[in-house]
């Protein structure tokens, strides 16, 4: 199951010759753009609720409400990718977001903006997502003629989603401050109207066209999770981001603001360690798209999780900020050179294509699931200072690490491009 040997990706073209593929490059355009204006809006978003309710709780409240229709329907949005292909659904959900957005765009600059339309947002706006996730993994295949690009191509996306994060906030906070949140809400809507027009870029492909009920989506689902569990590999990858989730949801929410104020210069700090990671992961990513992966992903994963068990323990128990930034800069590296296109190239290019949709959707569940988990255990121990946080978010990254390496599968797993069969 090897992606490249070293040797093999230096006759490959750089990472950057997959936008000769147009098809690829009007579509990545299109979803670079959406994502900008998704993160700028998520600024724009709180800044309204706030507003509105003068009340965190109720913010909290709007965001987990959108977040349970996303959890429950992820399976189904698997399911329904399969059946109907991936373009036809991301057309769909980038019409839904974009129809509802405009919508709050419109209550805000009338001003008939209340609690319960944001609620209605979310709660629609999670309905959308739990099915655009599952379709936006799967599409990529279909975007290039070599499967030996495809590593470039996660590669590029990666990149892409890394710096409209990094870039996105930034805008929304300019947004909001220039024009109020109305003018981040309607960009975000003009994005997604865009996207939906240059997702249209990808091919068609078959579709199955036999009766769809809740009885034979419900047996899809099901045959997925069959397939899933059968599959030693994706029970590995189910385990890699299941621990991951448990580490860094909480990490990022709490952890890190918990450990800024007790440096020096505290948001300054926040800004500057945030910062570091976000510079590490798109080099990261750039970096494998160019020197293609090791041929042992396993025992990269192994290692790189140990490094991330020892570097957080390291950040919770040295209060230096300048030891801090490097250590995140670095593990932010090597968490998106190991897994942000290694990961997405291993379900491609392994998991026959009628069921891709659906082991994209399962492989996602564990990061909606366990993220409110994450963030209530590191709330609770925030009360006891940092460093029990960073402890806590080593544990999972050591734990996955020891079993993974006690793995015969898991310390010989590679990843391949051409052969889709369950390992």
């Amino acid at each position: 199951m090897a992606l490249t040997s070293g040797r093999e990706s230096l006759r490959l073209p750089l990472v950057w010759s997959v936008l000769r593929h147009a098809r690829f490059t009007v579509v990545w355009l299109g979803e670079l753009l959406s994502i900008t204006g998704d993160v700028a809006y998520t600024v724009a978003f709180a800044w309204l609720v706030l507003s509105v309710t003068d009340s965190p709780a109720l913010l909290a409240g709007i965001l987990v409400a959108g977040s349970i229709p996303r959890g429950v329907l992820l399976l189904v949005g698997g399911a329904i990718t399969d059946r109907f292909r991936a373009r036809a659904v991301m057309f769909c959900a980038h019409i839904a977001r974009g129809v509802l957005v405009s919508l709050l765009w419109l209550a805000v600059v009338t001003g008939r903006q209340h609690t319960w339309q944001l609620f209605t947002i979310s709660i629609a706006f999670g309905t959308a997502d739990a099915f655009f996730w599952p379709a936006s993994g799967t599409i990529v295949p279909s975007l290039v003629d070599d499967e030996r690009l495809l590593p470039k191509a996660n590669a590029l996306l990666s990149l892409g989603e890394q710096t409209a994060r990094l870039v996105g906030p930034i805008l929304g906070g300019v947004l909001v401050a220039a024009a109020g949140p109305a003018a981040a809400i309607g960009v975000d809507a003009l994005t997604f109207l865009i996207a939906a027009g240059t997702v249209l870029a990808a091919p068609r492909t078959a579709r199955d066209n036999t009766p769809v009920s809740i009885r034979v989506v419900a047996r899809e689902i099901r045959a997925g999770l069959s397939y899933a569990w059968r599959s030693v590999t994706v029970r590995v990858i189910l385990a890699v981001v299941s621990a991951a989730t448990l580490s860094y949801a909480g990490l990022f929410g709490i952890g890190l603001p918990a450990l800024a104020r007790t440096l020096p210069h505290g948001a300054v700090a926040l800004g500057a360690i945030v910062s570091a990671w976000g510079l590490g992961q798109p080099l990261g990513a750039l970096s494998a798209g160019i020197t293609g992966l090791p041929a042992r992903w396993g025992v990269l994963i192994i290692g790189m999780a140990c490094c991330e068990a020892v570097g957080f323990t390291l950040v919770g128990f040295v209060p230096n900020l300048a030891v801090v930034v490097i250590l995140l800069a670095l593990l932010g590296f090597g968490t998106s050179y190991s897994s942000d296109v290694a990961l997405p190239t291993w379900l491609q290019t392994n998991t026959p294509t009628e069921f891709l949709g659906r082991v994209n959707s399962i492989v996602d569940l564990p990061r909606v699931a366990l993220e409110p988990v994450s963030l209530a255990i590191m709330g609770l121990l925030a009360t006891h200072g940092p460093q029990w946080i960073f402890l806590f978010a080593a544990s999972p990254l050591l734990a996955i690490a020891i079993l993974l390496l006690a793995s015969r599968t898991a310390r010989t797993l590679r990843v391949s491009t051409g052969s889709k069969s369950l390992s």
